[in-house]
């Protein structure tokens, strides 16, 4: 269920990473039937999940903590043991059509007006847990950032930060919040929701929750009931972009249409691979543009180096611009994760103290071309 993604966190809630298992996305045919077995990984801190050992979702809390860094907003559950469909935590598509807002089926990608150079609106990031506000200010090629909450994290955000903030509804146990978001008086013009359904992430006293198709089914229908008339939707994102996940969550809700734009995570080691998914994903939904909201290379380790990871970032980007399908690429990571996350550990922007990275500069320097 993997730009700029800033992560949101919220006091005592979900620690960084936007990780993301290798081997789901090796698969060059269609995917198994979604994993209803939890599967157990190490993830971020020990702050990742409390919001929900606490009975709060991500909208729950809106202080300053630690986000999860998969690409997945997480909360956990007492004592380590994976949690149920109610476990919980809550992007301007500038291809989607703005009347799609609660439930229209967008047209053919156009340009929004904000744009960075050549890449238009594409150039976005993901933060994870441990970021601050300030650290996307220092991203000026931006267009665009999200995490795994509603609100911001990491202390006062400039005007720029917040217009360009897409916050998220991660979690089973965060529609209740969404639905109040965007049927009050500042609703957002995307949210983004459920994060990673398929996949748990298992660290010290937490793990992430795990949904079957059918209890997001169930679990979304009050946001499908009242989604206000100003916010546009990202469909859910599974860990396993070709598996029968999503397929089987359509059909459950029939809700497809509901959606303005599909959400895809890859990492891989090379970008022929991570591509070749998006292709295949594209293959089976073609209606709406897309969002890569989660995107790094990884080969299982640390090893690849800055000059192989800068070439990776170029070429998907490059991708992005010539598809005319990916609206949005959210680099992830925009802040360095602190705790083993062999997804990321190369692809930070911001080190842990604040920082440009050598990385940065690379990213600033992006042109799509």
């Amino acid at each position: 269920m993997r730009g700029v993604c800033l992560t949101l966190v919220f006091a005592l809630s979900v620690s960084a990473r936007c990780v993301r298992k290798n081997q789901l996305e090796q698969a060059e045919t269609p995917a198994k039937k979604p994993v209803e077995v939890v599967e157990t990984k190490p993830l971020a801190s020990t702050v990742q999940k409390q919001s929900v050992q606490n009975g709060n979702g991500v909208f729950g809390n809106t202080t300053s903590a630690a986000t999860p860094s998969r690409g997945q907003g997480s909360s956990g559950t007492e004592s380590g043991q994976s949690s149920t469909s109610d476990g919980s935590s809550t992007s301007n598509t500038a291809t989607a059509d703005s009347s799609a807002g609660s439930g229209g089926t967008p047209t053919t990608p156009k340009p929004s007006g904000k744009g960075s150079g050549n890449c238009g609106n594409l150039k976005g990031v993901c933060f994870n847990g441990g970021m601050q506000a300030s650290m996307y200010d220092l991203i000026t090629t931006a267009t665009d950032w999200i995490t795994f909450q509603r609100d911001i994290p990491g202390g006062g955000a400039s005007p720029r930060t917040q217009q360009d903030h897409h916050p998220m509804m991660p979690f089973a146990t965060d529609v209740p919040s969404a639905v109040e978001l965007v049927n009050g008086p500042n609703p957002p013009e995307w949210l983004l929701t459920f994060n990673e359904p398929d996949y748990s992430y298992v660290g010290p006293g937490f793990s992430t929750p795990v949904m079957s198709p059918q209890e997001a089914a169930e679990k979304i229908k009050p946001l499908l009931a009242k989604p206000g008339s100003g916010t546009k939707f990202v469909a859910p994102g599974p860990a396993n972009p070709t598996s029968n996940w999503l397929p089987d969550f359509f059909a459950a809700c029939n809700c497809q249409d509901f959606f303005s734009a599909y959400n895809i995570h890859s990492y891989q080691a090379n970008s022929k691979d991570v591509i070749n998914t998006i292709n295949t994903f594209r293959s089976k939904y073609s209606d709406k543009p897309i969002w890569i909201t989660e995107v790094a290379p990884s080969d299982g380790g640390c090893g690849l180096g800055l000059e192989k990871v800068s070439q990776f970032m170029k070429e998907i980007f490059k991708f992005a611009k010539d598809s005319g399908f990916v609206d949005r690429v959210f680099w992830n990571s925009g802040n360095q994760v602190t705790h083993e996350d062999k997804n990321v550990c190369e692809s930070w922007l911001i080190d842990s103290s604040g920082k440009p990275g050598p990385l940065l500069e690379v990213f600033e320097n992006i042109d799509c071309t």
